[in-house]
Protein backbone atom coordinates (compact mmCIF):
# COMPACT_ATOMS: atom_id res chain seq x y z
CA UNK A 1 0.00 0.00 0.00
CA UNK A 2 2.59 2.58 0.39
CA UNK A 3 3.92 2.60 -2.88
CA UNK A 4 0.56 4.53 -3.58
CA UNK A 5 2.00 6.98 -1.94
CA UNK A 6 4.76 7.44 -3.61
CA UNK A 7 7.09 8.40 -1.08
CA UNK A 8 5.08 11.00 -0.16
CA UNK A 9 5.36 11.88 3.53
CA UNK A 10 2.35 10.85 5.74
CA UNK A 11 1.95 13.44 8.13
CA UNK A 12 -1.45 12.11 10.08
CA UNK A 13 -3.32 9.31 10.29
CA UNK A 14 -7.03 9.26 12.03
CA UNK A 15 -9.63 6.53 12.20
CA UNK A 16 -13.14 7.51 11.80
CA UNK A 17 -15.46 4.47 12.31
CA UNK A 18 -14.86 2.12 9.22
CA UNK A 19 -12.19 5.01 7.82
CA UNK A 20 -8.54 5.33 7.83
CA UNK A 21 -8.12 8.88 6.64
CA UNK A 22 -4.63 9.77 6.22
CA UNK A 23 -3.21 13.21 5.34
CA UNK A 24 0.43 13.65 3.61
CA UNK A 25 2.11 17.02 2.65
CA UNK A 26 -0.06 17.05 -0.65
CA UNK A 27 -2.86 15.52 -0.57
CA UNK A 28 -5.67 13.63 1.98
CA UNK A 29 -6.95 10.02 1.11
CA UNK A 30 -9.85 7.73 2.87
CA UNK A 31 -8.90 4.00 3.16
CA UNK A 32 -11.56 1.10 3.93
CA UNK A 33 -12.21 -2.56 2.89
CA UNK A 34 -13.35 -2.95 0.17
CA UNK A 35 -16.80 -4.82 -0.17
CA UNK A 36 -17.42 -5.04 -4.11
CA UNK A 37 -14.44 -5.60 -6.47
CA UNK A 38 -16.74 -4.74 -9.88
CA UNK A 39 -17.61 -1.21 -8.87
CA UNK A 40 -13.90 -0.23 -10.79
CA UNK A 41 -16.37 -1.91 -14.19
CA UNK A 42 -19.39 0.03 -13.02
CA UNK A 43 -17.27 3.13 -12.81
CA UNK A 44 -15.87 2.68 -16.31
CA UNK A 45 -19.64 1.70 -17.65
CA UNK A 46 -20.86 5.42 -15.84
CA UNK A 47 -18.09 7.01 -17.45
CA UNK A 48 -19.25 5.69 -20.86
CA UNK A 49 -22.93 6.75 -19.78
CA UNK A 50 -21.36 10.37 -18.97
CA UNK A 51 -22.27 9.89 -15.58
CA UNK A 52 -19.39 11.29 -13.54
CA UNK A 53 -20.90 11.73 -9.84
CA UNK A 54 -18.46 9.44 -7.64
CA UNK A 55 -15.50 9.54 -6.20
CA UNK A 56 -12.60 7.28 -8.16
CA UNK A 57 -11.16 4.28 -6.27
CA UNK A 58 -7.72 2.42 -6.13
CA UNK A 59 -7.90 -0.98 -5.13
CA UNK A 60 -4.36 -1.74 -3.44
CA UNK A 61 -5.10 -5.76 -2.04
CA UNK A 62 -8.22 -5.97 -0.14
CA UNK A 63 -8.86 -2.16 0.21
CA UNK A 64 -9.90 1.03 -1.53
CA UNK A 65 -8.24 4.24 -1.49
CA UNK A 66 -10.18 7.09 -2.78
CA UNK A 67 -9.17 11.24 -2.74
CA UNK A 68 -10.40 12.97 0.71
CA UNK A 69 -14.04 14.91 -0.05
CA UNK A 70 -14.70 17.67 1.76
CA UNK A 71 -18.30 18.04 2.00
CA UNK A 72 -20.64 21.34 2.17
CA UNK A 73 -22.98 21.17 5.47
CA UNK A 74 -26.20 21.59 4.39
CA UNK A 75 -29.95 20.53 5.90
CA UNK A 76 -31.50 16.72 5.85
CA UNK A 77 -34.10 18.53 3.46
CA UNK A 78 -31.14 20.23 1.06
CA UNK A 79 -28.91 17.14 0.84
CA UNK A 80 -31.82 15.26 0.05
CA UNK A 81 -33.54 17.48 -2.77
CA UNK A 82 -29.89 17.58 -4.10
CA UNK A 83 -29.16 13.23 -4.22
CA UNK A 84 -32.61 13.22 -6.01
CA UNK A 85 -31.56 15.47 -8.73
CA UNK A 86 -28.19 13.28 -9.12
CA UNK A 87 -30.29 9.96 -9.21
CA UNK A 88 -32.25 11.31 -12.04
CA UNK A 89 -29.05 11.80 -13.67
CA UNK A 90 -28.03 8.42 -13.14
CA UNK A 91 -31.24 7.02 -13.98
CA UNK A 92 -31.66 8.73 -17.25
CA UNK A 93 -28.25 8.15 -18.36
CA UNK A 94 -28.25 4.78 -17.63
CA UNK A 95 -31.88 3.37 -18.85
CA UNK A 96 -32.08 0.67 -21.28
CA UNK A 97 -34.42 -2.25 -22.02
CA UNK A 98 -34.03 -5.94 -21.42
CA UNK A 99 -35.90 -8.95 -22.45
CA UNK A 100 -38.08 -10.65 -20.14
CA UNK A 101 -39.51 -13.84 -19.81
CA UNK A 102 -43.20 -14.64 -18.17
CA UNK A 103 -41.17 -17.55 -16.42
CA UNK A 104 -39.01 -14.99 -14.89
CA UNK A 105 -42.26 -12.54 -13.90
CA UNK A 106 -44.29 -15.38 -12.84
CA UNK A 107 -40.91 -16.26 -10.50
CA UNK A 108 -40.90 -12.57 -8.96
CA UNK A 109 -43.85 -12.32 -8.46
CA UNK A 110 -44.51 -15.54 -6.47
CA UNK A 111 -41.48 -14.28 -4.25
CA UNK A 112 -43.06 -11.48 -3.39
CA UNK A 113 -46.23 -12.90 -2.84
CA UNK A 114 -44.54 -15.41 -0.29
CA UNK A 115 -42.89 -12.55 1.31
CA UNK A 116 -45.44 -11.02 2.41
CA UNK A 117 -47.56 -14.06 3.38
CA UNK A 118 -44.88 -14.89 5.78
CA UNK A 119 -44.94 -11.36 7.05
CA UNK A 120 -48.38 -11.02 7.62
CA UNK A 121 -48.29 -14.53 9.36
CA UNK A 122 -45.86 -13.09 11.23
CA UNK A 123 -47.27 -10.62 13.03
CA UNK A 124 -50.92 -11.88 13.22
CA UNK A 125 -48.89 -14.64 15.44
CA UNK A 126 -47.43 -11.88 17.59
CA UNK A 127 -50.36 -10.04 18.16
CA UNK A 128 -52.48 -13.29 18.61
CA UNK A 129 -49.55 -14.49 21.57
CA UNK A 130 -49.57 -11.02 22.88
CA UNK A 131 -52.84 -9.74 22.96
CA UNK A 132 -54.80 -11.92 25.92
CA UNK A 133 -51.87 -11.35 28.11
CA UNK A 134 -52.76 -9.23 31.15
CA UNK A 135 -50.00 -7.10 31.41
CA UNK A 136 -48.34 -7.36 27.70
CA UNK A 137 -44.59 -5.56 27.40
CA UNK A 138 -44.90 -2.02 26.28
CA UNK A 139 -43.58 -3.23 22.63
CA UNK A 140 -46.25 -5.76 22.52
CA UNK A 141 -49.11 -3.43 23.64
CA UNK A 142 -47.59 -0.43 20.94
CA UNK A 143 -47.87 -3.67 18.53
CA UNK A 144 -51.55 -4.69 19.62
CA UNK A 145 -52.45 -1.10 19.02
CA UNK A 146 -51.31 -0.60 15.72
CA UNK A 147 -51.85 -4.22 14.15
CA UNK A 148 -54.60 -2.97 11.79
CA UNK A 149 -52.50 -0.89 9.92
CA UNK A 150 -49.97 -3.29 9.68
CA UNK A 151 -51.72 -5.79 8.17
CA UNK A 152 -54.02 -3.70 6.54
CA UNK A 153 -51.06 -1.89 4.56
CA UNK A 154 -49.67 -5.71 4.02
CA UNK A 155 -52.77 -6.56 2.15
CA UNK A 156 -52.43 -3.03 0.42
CA UNK A 157 -48.89 -4.38 -0.59
CA UNK A 158 -50.82 -7.82 -2.05
CA UNK A 159 -53.35 -5.77 -4.05
CA UNK A 160 -50.48 -3.37 -5.66
CA UNK A 161 -48.80 -6.40 -6.62
CA UNK A 162 -51.74 -8.06 -8.43
CA UNK A 163 -51.84 -4.78 -10.41
CA UNK A 164 -48.46 -5.06 -11.09
CA UNK A 165 -48.44 -8.64 -12.89
CA UNK A 166 -52.00 -7.85 -14.51
CA UNK A 167 -50.02 -5.32 -16.22
CA UNK A 168 -46.39 -6.89 -16.68
CA UNK A 169 -46.91 -10.11 -17.89
CA UNK A 170 -47.89 -9.50 -21.13
CA UNK A 171 -44.44 -7.73 -21.86
CA UNK A 172 -41.50 -8.51 -23.23
CA UNK A 173 -39.31 -6.02 -22.47
CA UNK A 174 -39.14 -4.00 -18.98
CA UNK A 175 -36.65 -0.76 -18.26
CA UNK A 176 -33.85 -0.95 -16.42
CA UNK A 177 -31.16 1.26 -15.02
CA UNK A 178 -27.98 1.54 -12.96
CA UNK A 179 -29.12 1.59 -9.42
CA UNK A 180 -27.22 2.97 -6.45
CA UNK A 181 -29.05 1.14 -4.26
CA UNK A 182 -28.06 2.11 -0.69
CA UNK A 183 -29.28 5.72 -1.06
CA UNK A 184 -28.87 6.89 2.87
CA UNK A 185 -27.93 10.61 3.30
CA UNK A 186 -24.85 9.96 4.16
CA UNK A 187 -23.64 8.07 1.30
CA UNK A 188 -24.02 11.52 -0.71
CA UNK A 189 -21.33 14.35 -0.30
CA UNK A 190 -22.44 17.63 -1.37
CA UNK A 191 -19.81 19.72 -2.88
CA UNK A 192 -18.80 21.77 -6.43
CA UNK A 193 -19.33 18.44 -7.97
CA UNK A 194 -22.11 15.82 -5.33
CA UNK A 195 -20.64 12.33 -4.83
CA UNK A 196 -22.36 8.95 -4.55
CA UNK A 197 -20.42 6.90 -2.59
CA UNK A 198 -20.31 3.61 -1.17
CA UNK A 199 -21.51 1.58 -4.95
CA UNK A 200 -21.15 -2.06 -3.10
CA UNK A 201 -24.90 -2.34 -3.21
CA UNK A 202 -25.35 -1.03 -7.25
CA UNK A 203 -27.29 -3.29 -9.46
CA UNK A 204 -29.21 -2.87 -12.57
CA UNK A 205 -32.82 -3.33 -12.29
CA UNK A 206 -35.85 -1.36 -12.18
CA UNK A 207 -35.75 2.36 -11.25
CA UNK A 208 -38.15 1.66 -8.49
CA UNK A 209 -35.31 0.07 -5.92
CA UNK A 210 -33.47 3.36 -5.66
CA UNK A 211 -36.88 5.08 -4.68
CA UNK A 212 -37.20 2.66 -2.14
CA UNK A 213 -34.19 2.77 -0.65
CA UNK A 214 -34.05 6.60 -1.00
CA UNK A 215 -37.88 6.42 1.21
CA UNK A 216 -36.85 3.33 3.27
CA UNK A 217 -33.53 4.83 4.54
CA UNK A 218 -34.37 8.67 4.84
CA UNK A 219 -37.89 8.32 5.88
CA UNK A 220 -37.52 10.29 8.96
CA UNK A 221 -36.31 13.22 7.45
CA UNK A 222 -37.18 13.09 3.66
CA UNK A 223 -40.67 14.84 2.40
CA UNK A 224 -41.28 12.17 0.35
CA UNK A 225 -44.45 14.00 -1.58
CA UNK A 226 -41.90 16.92 -2.35
CA UNK A 227 -38.99 14.55 -3.66
CA UNK A 228 -41.20 12.18 -5.36
CA UNK A 229 -42.36 15.20 -7.32
CA UNK A 230 -39.17 16.39 -8.25
CA UNK A 231 -38.77 12.80 -9.45
CA UNK A 232 -41.16 12.63 -11.91
CA UNK A 233 -41.18 15.89 -13.01
CA UNK A 234 -37.53 14.95 -14.80
CA UNK A 235 -38.32 11.17 -14.89
CA UNK A 236 -41.77 10.08 -14.90
CA UNK A 237 -42.29 6.50 -13.86
CA UNK A 238 -44.47 3.92 -16.21
CA UNK A 239 -47.82 1.98 -14.45
CA UNK A 240 -46.02 -0.84 -13.43
CA UNK A 241 -43.46 0.37 -11.60
CA UNK A 242 -45.67 2.97 -9.92
CA UNK A 243 -47.29 -0.43 -8.60
CA UNK A 244 -44.05 -2.32 -7.67
CA UNK A 245 -43.29 1.21 -5.97
CA UNK A 246 -46.00 0.97 -4.05
CA UNK A 247 -46.25 -3.22 -3.45
CA UNK A 248 -42.71 -3.07 -2.28
CA UNK A 249 -42.91 0.27 0.44
CA UNK A 250 -45.62 -1.42 2.29
CA UNK A 251 -43.91 -4.21 2.68
CA UNK A 252 -42.15 -4.00 5.66
CA UNK A 253 -39.61 -6.23 7.36
CA UNK A 254 -40.29 -8.70 10.26
CA UNK A 255 -38.90 -6.80 13.65
CA UNK A 256 -35.88 -7.85 15.12
CA UNK A 257 -37.18 -8.76 18.62
CA UNK A 258 -34.45 -8.76 21.29
CA UNK A 259 -34.04 -9.36 25.06
CA UNK A 260 -33.94 -5.25 25.37
CA UNK A 261 -38.17 -4.19 25.61
CA UNK A 262 -37.01 -0.64 25.19
CA UNK A 263 -34.92 -1.40 22.11
CA UNK A 264 -38.14 -3.49 20.57
CA UNK A 265 -40.26 -0.51 21.22
CA UNK A 266 -38.05 1.95 19.35
CA UNK A 267 -38.41 -0.16 16.77
CA UNK A 268 -41.78 -1.33 16.66
CA UNK A 269 -42.67 2.77 16.78
CA UNK A 270 -40.59 3.08 13.84
CA UNK A 271 -42.48 0.84 11.76
CA UNK A 272 -45.54 2.41 12.79
CA UNK A 273 -44.07 5.39 11.50
CA UNK A 274 -42.66 4.72 8.49
CA UNK A 275 -46.51 3.06 7.39
CA UNK A 276 -48.14 6.11 8.44
CA UNK A 277 -45.36 8.02 6.27
CA UNK A 278 -45.92 5.95 3.31
CA UNK A 279 -49.69 5.40 3.76
CA UNK A 280 -50.20 9.10 3.63
CA UNK A 281 -47.46 9.50 0.01
CA UNK A 282 -49.55 6.64 -1.76
CA UNK A 283 -52.73 8.70 -0.93
CA UNK A 284 -51.78 11.29 -3.45
CA UNK A 285 -50.22 8.79 -6.29
CA UNK A 286 -52.68 5.48 -6.17
CA UNK A 287 -55.67 5.86 -8.37
CA UNK A 288 -57.33 2.89 -6.11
Amino acid sequence: MNKFFNNEKIKKIEKIDNLTIISTEDSKYCIKKNKNKSVIDLFKYLRTKDFLNFVDINLIDDYEITKYVEKIEKSSNEILTELTYVLIMLHSKTTFYSNITLDEIKDQYEKLTDKIIETKKYYEDLFDSNVTLLFPHPSMFLLIRNISLILISLDKSKYYLDKWYEIIKDKKRIRKVVNHNYLKASNFLSCDNPYLINWYKYKKDSPVYDIESLFKENYQEIDMIDIFNIYISKYPLLDEEVFLLATRLLLIDKVNLIENDYINTIEIRKKIDYLNKINNFLKNYMKD
